[in-house]
């Protein structure tokens, strides 16, 4: 499913722009991962993994965990050094549309969070629920 890729990458692999301070986020290698539901649907529990280089210069650069997220738009944001919460609106292909509200804990050396989705699909109206995890594992 595109579109739950799409929310992984925009939820757990955000660009942080727009930052007065640097996150509270540690340089180094990250792993990231996340537990996503549809309630209401006999679709079953799934998870993703992923790691991610986080350096120094990113974080000043306002860009850790950055990814373009095409066919999306942010709608609504507020960050801070100790976390983010934001809403995003996203028209993917063959009439998939998507809302979603996400919040992020930046917590130094880990990171946690929710996602909340509404989906308009071909076959109807779908919900998601993502809860999100990262911890810095090393050094790059």
């Amino acid at each position: 499913m595109k579109f739950r890729q799409l929310a992984i990458a925009a939820a757990a692999v955000f660009p942080f722009a727009v930052f007065a301070t640097e996150p509270n986020i540690q340089p180094g290698e990250w792993e990231l991962n996340s537990v996503t539901t549809f309630p209401g649907t006999p679709m079953p529990e799934q998870r993703e993994s992923s790691r991610e280089c986080v350096t120094a210069e990113d974080l000043a650069r306002g860009l850790a965990f950055d990814v373009d997220v095409e066919g999306c738009e942010i709608t609504d944001q507020e960050l801070r050094a100790n976390g983010m919460t934001y809403s995003m609106s996203c028209r993917g292909e063959e009439g998939f549309d998507m809302t979603m509200d996400a919040e992020m804990h930046f917590l130094g050396d880990r990171t946690e969070g929710t996602m909340d989705a509404q989906m308009l699909t071909p076959m109807g109206p779908m919900q998601m629920q993502m809860r999100l995890e990262g911890h810095r594992i090393g050094d790059c």
